[in-house]
């Protein structure tokens, strides 16, 4: 994965100092790097567009450095689609399980078309009568010998089994004259056999509906993007297969792949400041406690922590977080080697860059982190979201 992120200009470790409090910094030069090699890739099959994936972050300044790069986006709810309706994104997308009558409403009025997650919801759009566009959020099938732990096949609670339902769906389509335009997937993480097998089997299902125009492939591109050089040449012969499709059938498909994680994960930081150490009797381990939360924060989140002291000596620690719960801990309570600590160290923690302030909870109405933004060796402070007041500027 080292192609897909850089190392943060060396001041950032010389600014953790002035940091009084917990704080979220993104590294925009390594945003630039991480949308450039995607590009590079995805590029590599004929008009197929890089989106993000809204759900992985809603600060509002952020997002616009996104749309600026030429991004489209994906967004979840109507919530999401108000912090990006002014942002410039060359196209917003969405799917969700659920849209209630009045979001498939806006969606409409604002010509965003709906990737449908059940027959029930597309009876619910019929019935509104106020669109005849509408996309499909697909099952599929992966078999299991290409099922991994981190893949999302016949086990996901998403999408429509398009042959189970496919009677229905033809009902529907000829009685409201609907046009489907989208086929949307998402199923976790991708290994490259099991990613050309979803792009077949959505072919297969676009050689059925002669209105698609996209589909989407949706994100979990961490383990696609292990191997440069073997996902590079996946995409040329996922291209040479496309082109084939589309001579025999006489149209051209849009193809968009929607990351988040990919995008984000490893170009955030944490940085903490350990603000106690004690033994853990049972654990035979030293608890180095943090002056922010892990389970406020992070439940999902693996990261390997940066200290900037320069000790010889190193010692066995867990890190843990400033809430009343005895869970509250990074990693799960994972142990760690570390250059010895002492009171008033800080500390990074990376991989912080996806989901950890859009999952956030407020357990003990805790505040969530400071954001600041990462720009050429200088950070600046980020409008919050979440608290919805500004945070000074360092």
């Amino acid at each position: 994965m080292d192609h897909l992120y850089k190392q943060p200009d060396g001041r950032l470790f010389e600014l953790v100092d002035q940091l009084k409090e917990p704080t979220m910094i993104y590294d925009l030069d390594g945003i630039k790097h991480t949308v450039r090699v995607l590009k590079e890739d995805i590029e590599l099959i004929d008009n197929a567009f890089l989106h993000l994936a809204v759900k992985a972050i809603h600060n509002k300044e952020m997002l616009n450095h996104f749309a600026h790069l030429g991004l489209g986006c994906d967004v979840a709810s109507v919530g999401e689609y108000r912090l990006v309706q002014d942002s410039g994104f060359r196209k917003i997308t969405t799917t969700s399980p659920y849209y209630s009558r009045d979001s498939m409403r806006t969606f409409v009025e604002n010509d965003i078309v709906m990737d449908l997650d059940s027959i029930d919801q597309l009876n619910d759009f019929v019935e509104m009568g106020y669109s005849k566009e509408v996309g499909l959020r697909i099952a599929i099938p992966i078999p299991e010998e290409m099922d991994t732990i981190a893949t999302f096949g016949l086990d996901s609670r998403f999408g429509i089994d398009f042959y189970e339902s496919k009677d229905e769906l033809i009902r529907l389509k000829e009685t409201y004259d609907l046009a489907i335009s989208n086929l949307h997937i998402h199923t976790g993480q991708s290994t490259g056999a099991s990613f050309q097998f979803k792009l077949k089997y959505l072919l297969e299902i676009a050689s059925q509906i002669d209105t698609i125009k996209t589909i989407n492939l949706g994100g979990g591109l961490f383990y696609l993007f292990h191997n440069r050089e073997e996902t590079r040449k996946l995409f040329k012969e996922m291209n040479l297969l496309i082109r084939n499709w589309e001579n025999v059938h006489g149209r051209k498909l849009e193809f968009i792949f929607e990351p988040g994680g990919a995008l984000l994960a490893g170009n955030g930081y944490l940085i903490s400041e350990i603000v106690s150490k004690k033994v853990h009797k049972k654990r035979n381990v030293t608890m180095l406690q943090c002056n922010t939360s892990f389970w406020n924060l992070s439940p999902w989140i693996r990261s390997n922590p940066i200290f900037l002291n320069r000790s010889d000596e190193v010692e066995r620690v867990v890190f843990v977080g400033n809430t009343l719960f005895e869970g509250d801990s990074l990693s799960d309570f994972k142990e760690y080697e570390v250059p010895k600590v002492k009171k008033g160290d800080k500390v990074l923690f990376p991989a912080f860059g996806a989901y950890a302030l859009t999952n956030a909870r407020r357990f003990n109405r805790l505040n969530l982190p400071n954001q600041y933004v990462l720009i050429d060796g200088e950070i600046h402070s980020l409008e919050e979201e979440i608290r919805g007041e500004p945070f000074h500027s360092i």
